[in-house]
């Protein structure tokens, strides 16, 4: 039997939204509310079928943070449901999920305006590999799936995307479930979404971060002989949804045929030990598999082994990447950060001053010097500064900006 490698994978968070209560006692949480409290609040012109009111706020450094939708139509329909007056919906921006401890930040934001948490409204746990644990590749796991030659248990309903070609059908994407049910499932080519659909630049700065990828500039790697290579990165989600009502139910690893509930709250995903945990326990109820055998029922013929998660023991911890400093980590997103503006604007200004940056970063020694804060302030002033730029915020040429960026790290008051 194949053995289990070390290859690495990464686990996100890729949706997160809350149904709460705003006060009724005090002011209303509109848009001008927190433009009060020093937000900025891009408002929407129209809402949606449910809220009128629908914007966006920034965090400090000038990125979406979290989308507020409130202000509820009332209505007599009950296909509509009912929502109260004061029923908001909470959602944090994409980005921010790829950032550290995303749902304490969404707690901390309720704490601080008076939000009263109801439950989550929906929640999708992604995990992103290049190989299954086994060494199994996923588009010939697929390949194979769709002959016919393992059998899905549960979610019978299906969902394909693929091309037909003269070479044979090729498939980068399977559903299961159905979208509006309480879980649903799904397995894509997500290195091929961010390429030909969506770019999604902190993703990509989240896979050098989890060692899915070496430069989250040309999306490559080195293999264990040292060569450089295009790495096809895939995604398994779950989408878990508000009609899990708090719970939903997993197999036991430890009794086959054996169930038990799960809890669906804030807390069960709010660390990435928990998070996995939670994956797993999904993995084994919802993308579970066995070898097809003529003339033998499903439960009997032989499992499909995928993951090695190791339920039943609760060995539920993230691979460790080796001792990589939390100093370097950051210096490195930094770098990257920069190298992965140079790629996408092509603007001649910028790639003189960016560069005037990553010369101060690497040939002057700063790593050594840098401190975890003040390297994390550099990474978000550098993003500030971009912002900017390409919004028309102001009208400073960009050199000038990085050259006050490189003033940051070598001022004499810096915090390092």
């Amino acid at each position: 039997m194949a053995q289990p490698d070390s290859r690495p994978r990464a686990l996100y968070i890729d949706w997160l939204e809350v149904y709460a209560l705003e006060p009724i006692t005090s002011d209303p949480r509109d848009a001008d509310y927190f433009r009060a409290r020093g937000y900025v609040v891009h408002e929407r012109e129209y809402g949606t079928r449910v809220f009128s009111q629908v914007f966006m706020l920034e965090d400090n450094y000038g990125q979406p943070f979290i989308e507020v939708r409130r202000a509820a139509y009332q209505s007599t329909d009950s296909r509509l449901g009912f929502m109260p007056t004061n029923g908001v919906h909470l959602r944090m921006t994409n980005n921010q999920l790829y950032t550290a401890n995303p749902i304490q930040k969404l707690r901390d934001f309720m704490v601080a305006n008076d939000y009263e948490l109801v439950k989550l409204h929906r929640l999708d746990i992604a995990l992103d590999f290049e190989r299954f644990d086994f060494g199994d590749d996923p588009a010939r796991f697929i390949e194979r799936y769709m002959k016919g030659k393992y059998a899905k248990v549960n979610q019978a309903n299906i969902a394909a995307h693929g091309v037909d070609t003269w070479a044979g059908r090729v498939w980068n994407s399977l559903s299961w479930g159905n979208p509006k049910s309480m879980i649903s499932t799904k397995m894509y080519c997500k290195s091929m979404e961010l390429e030909q659909v969506h770019d999604k630049p902190y993703i990509k700065l989240a896979w050098f971060d989890d060692k899915l990828i070496d430069s989250p500039v040309n999306m490559t790697k080195r293999d264990t002989d040292g060569h450089v290579y295009k790495p096809v990165i895939w995604r398994i989600e779950f989408s878990i949804k508000s009609s899990a009502n708090m719970w939903y139910v997993i197999e036991r690893a430890d009794k086959p045929h054996s169930r038990q509930p799960m809890p669906h709250v804030l807390s069960t995903y709010d660390t990435r030990e928990k998070l996995l945990i939670a994956f797993a326990s999904l993995q084994r109820h919802y993308f579970f598999f066995r070898k097809y055998q003529p003339d033998v029922r499903k439960d009997r013929c032989e499992e499909k082994r995928l993951f090695n998660f190791r339920l039943d023991d609760q060995l539920m911890k993230l691979q460790q990447h080796g001792a990589v400093s939390q100093r370097t980590t950051q210096l490195d997103r930094l770098l990257n950060y920069l190298r992965l503006f140079l790629v996408m604007y092509n603007d001649p200004d910028a790639y003189k001053a960016a560069n005037i940056v990553i010369d101060y970063l690497e040939q002057q020694k700063l790593r050594t010097m840098i401190t975890t804060e003040a390297d994390y302030a550099h990474v978000q002033a550098l993003r500030r500064l971009i912002r900017e730029r390409l919004e028309g915020y102001t009208d400073k040429p960009i050199t000038t900006h990085y050259r006050e960026l490189v003033d940051l790290f070598t001022s004499p008051d810096a915090p390092f």
